[in-house]
């Protein structure tokens, strides 16, 4: 069975997208992929506490 994902749509700033484009580039991700990884990250530390 294919893996099923929801989508999420959010609004940021010009300023901020950039931002993530830049990092992901740095990084060679895509920015979804990217910020699946920090929040993935940022659960994983907040769910240790």
């Amino acid at each position: 069975m294919p893996n099923k994902a929801d989508r999420l749509n959010i609004r940021i700033d010009d300023r901020l997208k950039r931002r993530m484009k830049r990092q992901a580039k740095k990084e060679q991700r895509s920015v979804s992929n990217m910020i699946l990884k920090v929040m993935r990250d940022y659960l994983d530390e907040k769910e240790k506490k």
